[in-house]
């Protein structure tokens, strides 16, 4: 049995804001056998904010850490599609199971499995991983949405500091820097329609380290990608009762980003159905270059 971790969510400890080098630790994983086994084992910590479950960001992130290690050096991922497939507690180390599913010098896939004391799966993802190939054409007819210079947006810190309405995950400062266009709609419907625009910068440079930066892209994608669900049905993301559940989260990487400067992520909800919404998030470089696409699924529940 794992040694369980102190999760008494009363405790400062876990209400205070989380840190770029606390998220860089979090991402250390420790592999507990041979990486080059079929299936090799990787324990990480939990992540005790912002609630009873560790937060879907996190298992994304940590997912792409155990496969990439055992992917060959010279290549990047490609995509990641992921389950969540039950609450995951903070109060017990997370246990990874990676699959070698199939290895070639192009492209290989690999299978990371979130695993309970019982051997129950909480979290699958499936990633691919192969060479960046400059000899081959590329095009992307996706463009930026015109937005204000984020150096002239508040942070979320800025705009809801103080308001104790708010739990503090989402009014204190993060390990990435969330800055919104029109404030999200957390006490109200803000905007209108049902998209969204963010810059997303890490407070200092990241290391020199493709999996660790594309973790994060990972993690971040998990903040925002739904928010723009409680503007189009007239609901607040924090009134009493309101909530979102992720239940599949889909990464194409078309390049390798570095969050170490502004890049702007354009999200849209163009469907809830039965109280589940689909979005999408286009996630651009400094220079206008589109970079990632982020679809997810996820129950809302609104309260009007």
């Amino acid at each position: 049995m794992m040694p369980r971790v102190d999760t008494n969510l009363a405790d400062p400890a876990h209400t205070a804001p989380l840190t770029l080098p606390d998220l860089l630790d979090l991402l250390d994983l420790a592999c507990c056998d041979d990486p080059d086994n079929r299936v090799s084992t990787w324990t990480g910590r939990p992540q005790t904010r912002p609630a009873d479950r560790v937060f879907g960001g996190l298992l994304l992130a940590q997912s792409l850490v155990a496969a990439g290690r055992t992917a060959a050096p010279e290549q990047r991922v490609v995509s990641l599609q992921a389950d969540f497939v039950a609450g995951v507690p903070t109060d017990r180390p997370l246990r990874w199971e990676v699959e070698r599913v199939s290895d070639a010098a192009s492209l290989c896939t690999r299978r990371s499995r979130l695993i309970d004391e019982e051997g129950g799966e909480l979290f699958s993802a499936v990633s691919r991983w192969g060479r960046v190939r400059d000899d081959q054409p590329s095009h992307s007819s996706v463009r930026p949405v015109d937005a204000p210079d984020p150096d002239e947006l508040p942070d979320l810190a800025d705009r809801f500091g103080g308001d104790e309405r708010i739990p503090p995950w989402w009014r204190r400062a993060r390990p990435v820097h969330f800055r919104h266009v029109v404030a999200p709609p957390y006490l109200a419907p803000t905007g209108e329609g049902d998209r969204q625009t963010t810059f997303l910068r890490t407070p200092g440079p990241l290391p020199d380290d493709h999996v660790l930066r594309a973790a994060l892209v990972a993690y971040v994608t998990d903040m925002s990608v739904l928010e723009p669900a409680f503007t189009a049905l007239g609901g607040a993301r924090h009134a009493p009762g309101a909530r979102i559940l992720s239940l599949t989260h889909v990464l194409t990487f078309h390049a390798q980003p570095d969050l170490g400067s502004w890049h702007q992520f354009d999200c849209r909800v163009e469907s809830v159905a039965h109280g589940r919404a689909h979005g999408v998030g286009e996630l651009f470089d400094p220079t206008g270059g589109h970079v990632v696409t982020a679809a997810q699924i996820g129950l809302v529940k609104v309260v009007r």
